[in-house]
């Protein structure tokens, strides 16, 4: 009995986020999509620009990209910000050079 229940409730799980992924299209084309996007980061990196980035990839990986800080940059504060998601044609802009 408790087997069934088991596998109803994985099977009810799977159709929610299935409808979740389709309410909600910007989320399926990040998760999914196999073409890189089109961010411009700039500030105290070494080279500020436009980078072609693997989606899904977040500010670290873009300040990576771009060299990483300058050496004696001030790195933004609250740095959770590097840690979500980018879009493509978004700006991270992590202030002055």
């Amino acid at each position: 009995m408790a087997r069934w229940i088991r596998r109803i409730v994985i099977l009810m799980l799977l159709l929610a986020g299935l409808i979740y992924l389709k309410e909600n299209p910007s989320l399926r084309k990040t998760l999914y999509s196999e073409e890189p996007i089109h961010v411009r980061i700039d500030g105290p990196v070494k080279y500020p620009g436009i980078y072609s980035i693997e989606a899904g990839s977040n500010g670290w990986d873009l300040v990576n990209k771009a060299g990483g800080f300058l050496p004696a940059s001030r790195k933004p504060t609250e740095e959770k910000f590097l840690e979500q998601p980018l879009e493509d044609g978004q700006v991270l802009n992590l202030g002055k050079r």
